[in-house]
C-alpha cells in the first residue's frame, strides 16, 4: 500500500509540473521584459560569462577601473 501511495504522489507531482509549465511556455511576457540582457557596463568583472554570451565573446576595455 505504500508503494502505491509514493508512486501516486510521484505521478501527481510530475503531472503538476508538466501542467505549470505549459502553463508558463503560454504565459505572455509582461511589457518592459522583452529584453533580458544585463547592462554589461555596471560591473567590473572583466572575465564574466554573462558579459562574454551577451557580448559575442568580445573583451571590453578597461577605462582604469578596479
Amino acid at each position: 500500500m505504500r508503494a502505491l501511495l509514493a508512486v501516486l504522489i510521484v505521478v501527481i507531482l510530475f503531472g503538476v509540473n508538466v501542467w505549470l509549465y505549459r502553463a508558463n511556455k503560454n504565459t505572455p511576457v509582461p511589457e518592459g521584459c522583452e529584453d533580458r540582457r544585463p547592462d554589461c557596463g555596471a560591473c567590473g568583472i572583466r572575465d564574466c560569462a554573462m558579459r562574454r554570451q551577451f557580448t559575442g565573446g568580445e573583451k571590453e576595455e578597461n577605462h582604469g577601473n578596479l
